[in-house]
């Protein structure tokens, strides 16, 4: 049998220098948990801002997609409206984003229609808007509140609506839990771990609010707001907002349907993005104002595998 033999001053040392490695791991180790649980929380703020920063419902980058309506009013009635629009969004801070819409037939009585936000992404300050109406021959800014607030071609979405949304400056934002949220992606049901936000508008920067309580359910990986609910100047919810299809472009999940539903009027609309390219980059005066009544829709069909039909309005 072989023993183990150590004077006592050696074991003391050794023991003490133990003692010391232990704990400095053990040190170490706390530590290092709660910057990681720092690096890893959010808060409501934080998740507003990853929300502005992936630009609105068409995606980041030069995109051009092709959307529908379908409107049904509080009489049941139907309208369908399509559309081609022409993206030019950032994460850039500094880089305003740009969209423009062109109204396809159906309706004939707005075809040949453009509809152009502007968001220079400047803290405090709307996206500038504008529509060209053909009819007229003439283009209008958008400035007051009833005509930013205007039906968009008929639906349940405000002018104001299309734009980029600068959550961040309007509203003020709790985060009340984290849930999971059930939406198709690719086609393919799937169980998405979402955070759930109350926001309440700022009263310094969003005192005209249409909607100033609206509670959000938020994409925890990809920031997508794939449900919403909002309740109107007298406390009433109106507006409930669901993603029912998302898709996968250029590595990002994007809108493919979603609903959005009056349920003080029982009307609702369903938006459908059926094609969504990139482009390559699109001129910046593609998106100038002053350039709406000249613009060609099909000017980029030679890099478009889905084209954009030859006019057919009246």
């Amino acid at each position: 049998m072989i023993t183990a033999q150590f004077n006592s001053d050696s074991g003391g040392r050794f023991a003490r220098t133990m003692w010391c490695a232990v704990g400095l791991v053990l040190f170490s180790v706390l530590a290092i948990v709660p910057l990681v649980a720092q690096a890893q929380a959010l808060s409501a703020a934080d998740i507003l801002r990853e929300i502005d920063a992936r630009g609105g419902i068409t995606g980041l980058g030069n995109q051009v997609a092709f959307l529908s309506f379908t409107v049904q009013d509080k009489n049941g009635s139907l309208q369908e409206s399509s559309f081609v629009s022409f993206g030019k969004t950032s994460a850039d801070p500094q880089a305003p984003d740009s969209v423009l819409i062109y109204f396809l037939a159906p309706p004939p009585e707005t075809c040949g229609t453009v509809f152009l936000t502007i968001d220079r992404k400047v803290s405090g300050q709307a996206a500038e808007l504008y529509l060209y109406l053909p009819a007229l021959d003439k283009t209008k800014q958008l400035v007051t509140s009833g005509e930013r607030k205007g039906s968009f071609a008929g639906s349940n979405i405000q002018f104001d609506q299309v734009g980029r949304s600068e959550l961040s400056s309007l509203f003020n934002a709790e985060l009340v839990s984290e849930t999971t949220l059930s939406v198709a992606v690719d086609g393919v049901a799937q169980e998405r771990r979402v955070y759930v936000l109350h926001l309440v508008a700022n009263l310094q920067t969003n005192a005209n609010e249409s909607f100033p309580e609206r509670t959000m359910w938020v994409d925890a990986e990809q920031f997508l707001v794939l449900a919403s609910e909002s309740t109107n100047t007298v406390g009433k919810l109106q507006t409930i907002m669901r993603a029912n299809g998302l898709v996968t472009s250029e590595g990002r999940l994007e809108y493919a349907v979603m609903t959005v539903s009056n349920v003080l009027d029982k009307s609702f609309t369903t938006v459908t993005i059926t094609d969504r390219e990139d482009v390559g980059e699109l001129p910046d005066s593609l998106f100038d104002p002053a350039l709406l009544p000249q613009f060609d829709a099909r000017q980029f069909n030679d890099r478009l595998q889905v084209k954009v039909p030859d006019p057919i309005c009246p």
